[in-house]
């Protein structure tokens, strides 16, 4: 709808909404582990992106605003170095934010991985508004629950025209206490998203709203969508008084076919539930455009159609010079710490394979975790119990793209090696689990994997759906998956040659944020935490490497599939894996080329 004045007296407008989501510390287009510039991606990549669509809508008689929606300030080397160092106020991260002109920002469940202290701290030197509708924490004082962000029509619609009010809020997944108790203890609370909107959204409209945005950092579909998940941005898209979506956490994109199929989700046209929605790729690979054409009646302007568009990170494009100005001191500091040795690996390592068979890299980081518990319950009553370790795959692509992997070519192992095995500042926890919850732990890892059925030799391996991250081996156990079932996939569970009985005793080494449920997994009250550990699994490798035992890195694998399964499936892995096919030989690999994001194709026999 051009901007115009009726015969009837009703005033046309537009509003252009733009947005960001999981940044994630991707600031500047470098790639920490591997001490190499990367060709997209990068806030200060965005940032010509957001200035070009600032202008255009400038020169369209638009109103234009811009938003984060969470995940800002964890994923990066950089984003520890920062939270660890003191810095001149303001943060450098908050420069960054202040300098692009942000609106407001919403917080996602990683912003609170560095704790309270570091977040307030960067809060304070914001020039915009943090918001969280659904998280109310006494430490963070300037945290509002909803704001009104107002733009002047009358300079671009037409004279006269009064002003455009917008509404906003900002949700995250309620669990986000829960994952981070260690942080947060008891000073802060959430409640579900859909509930603290159902009053928020009708409150701000009273507050004289014309328009509510919510930046909703939450997936879209999944097996846990629904009010109350993590992944309930459909849910919210559905509730009155809603007129834009930002949507986020699971890294994924909207629109585009990331979603085809989840009910009420329109990928073409970039609805959810009828209303506009944007979900932008992680790490800075994207802005979210929405464009909203407006009409004011009945006293308020109203939204009447839109067109959302998600414009990627160019390739090579260019960098803005301020904010790389004003990282250069933390980003070169970062650099030079994670150059620093720490010990050295007699044989290569890699993650490719670990969609389909546990490997070395897994194996290493359970040892580590091992060794802390060990050494934690030595001499103690549960001495003599079992011992168990957890690990993920993590770093096994997905949508994080064919560079999510690891490798570890042998040789001098440095910081930035560290860094690439453990992205998140975990510790290593402890639990205390039966042979039941054991085997409960290891069937909702095996949802991983598709269900697979005989005469498709092209179906994909594992489920798009799940994250490599929430796909565990539990280390010390040996048992099979089979993923022609769709459900019941696990069987011959045993621990030391015999088999695991539902009361037996163990005891589990995992992170905080497993032992907190996160991933959908059993949450662990406190009388079944037995270490409640300041050891990060970074610091826990570090000690591990300086005497590895290598015979255990490299033994038998604690899974496999069940023989026999008679079925073919694709893996998709790094391209460098072409040269390591003889690790999974008996999977018979048959390469099959790339796809267009440049994974390597494989397809397996199980």
């Amino acid at each position: 709808m051009p901007n115009s004045q009726s015969r009837t007296g009703t005033v046309g407008g537009r509003l252009r909404l733009l947005a960001t989501t999981d940044i994630h510390m991707a600031l500047l287009g470098h790639d920490y582990v591997t001490d190499r510039a990367l060709a997209t991606g990068g806030l200060a990549r965005l940032a010509p992106l957001i200035a070009t669509a600032r202008a255009e809508a400038h020169d369209e008689g638009a109103a234009c605003v811009l938003f984060d929606n969470g995940d800002l300030l964890q994923g990066t080397p950089l984003g520890d170095h920062l939270s660890a160092t003191p810095t001149d106020p303001p943060n450098p991260v908050s420069a960054c934010l202040n300098h692009l002109g942000y609106d407001a920002i919403g917080l996602g469940n990683h912003d609170f991985d560095h704790g309270l202290p570091y977040l307030a701290q960067m809060m304070q030197h914001l020039r915009m508004p943090a918001i969280s509708t659904n998280l109310a924490c006494r430490d963070l004082p300037r945290l509002q629950a909803g704001v009104i962000v107002t733009r002047d029509m009358a300079r671009t619609t037409a004279p006269g025209a009064p002003p455009l009010r917008i509404g906003v809020l900002s949700v995250l997944p309620p669990q986000t206490t829960q994952w981070n108790r260690h942080h947060i203890g008891e000073k802060a609370a959430t409640r579900p998203p859909i509930e603290a909107l159902a009053t928020a959204v009708p409150a701000l409209r009273a507050d004289g709203a014309d328009l509510v945005m919510v930046l909703a950092h939450l997936g879209i579909g999944g097996p846990a969508s629904g009010p109350g998940s993590e992944n309930a941005a459909e849910a919210i898209a559905a509730l009155d008084g809603v007129d834009a979506v930002i949507a986020g956490h699971t890294h994924r994109r909207f629109p585009g076919p990331d979603h085809l199929g989840v009910a009420g989700a329109d990928p073409s046209n970039g609805t959810l539930n009828g209303t506009p929605a944007a979900m932008p790729g992680a790490f800075g690979r994207d802005l979210a455009v929405i464009d909203l054409d407006l009409v004011h009646e009945g006293g308020r302007w109203r939204a009447r159609a839109h067109k959302t568009q998600l414009r990627p990170s160019p390739r090579d494009g260019p960098q803005d010079a301020d904010l790389v100005g004003v990282l250069t001191p933390a980003h070169s500091a970062t650099r030079q710490a994670l150059a620093a040795p720490i010990g050295s690996l007699k044989a290569t390592m890699h993650s490719y394979f670990a969609r389909a068979r546990p490997g070395p890299i897994t194996a290493l980081i359970a040892q580590a975790k091992m060794a802390v518990l060990r050494d934690a319950v030595a001499g103690g009553p549960d001495a003599d119990l079992p011992v168990l370790a957890s690990a993920d795959a993590a770093l096994s692509g997905g949508h994080a793209g064919p560079d999510h992997f690891i490798h570890l070519r042998g040789g001098a192992v440095a910081q930035r090696d560290i860094a690439g095995l453990c992205p998140y500042p975990n510790y290593v926890w402890a639990v205390r689990a039966t042979g039941a919850q054991v085997i409960n732990w290891l069937e909702h890892a095996a949802r991983f994997f598709a269900h697979l059925r005989a005469g498709d030799p092209d179906q994909p391996l594992t489920d798009p759906t799940v994250p490599g991250f929430r796909f565990d081996t539990l280390y010390g156990l040996d048992y099979t998956i089979d993923p022609t079932r769709p459900h019941d996939r696990i069987s011959g569970v045993s621990y030391q040659g015999r088999p695991v009985r539902p009361g037996q005793t163990f005891l589990v080494a995992t992170t905080q944020f497993r032992a907190a449920g996160g991933g959908g997994y059993h949450v662990f009250d406190d009388d079944a935490l037995m270490i409640r550990g300041q050891t990060t699994l970074r610091d826990a490798l570090v000690a591990y490497l300086r005497t590895p035992d290598c015979a255990a890195v490299r033994g038998a694998p604690p899974w496999r599939f069940k023989p026999g399964l008679g079925v073919q499936a694709v893996l998709h892995t790094h391209p460098d894996a072409i040269t390591h096919l003889a690790d999974i030989a008996d999977l018979a690999p048959t390469p099959l080329g790339k796809t267009e994001d440049g994974f390597l194709r494989l397809r397996l026999s199980l």
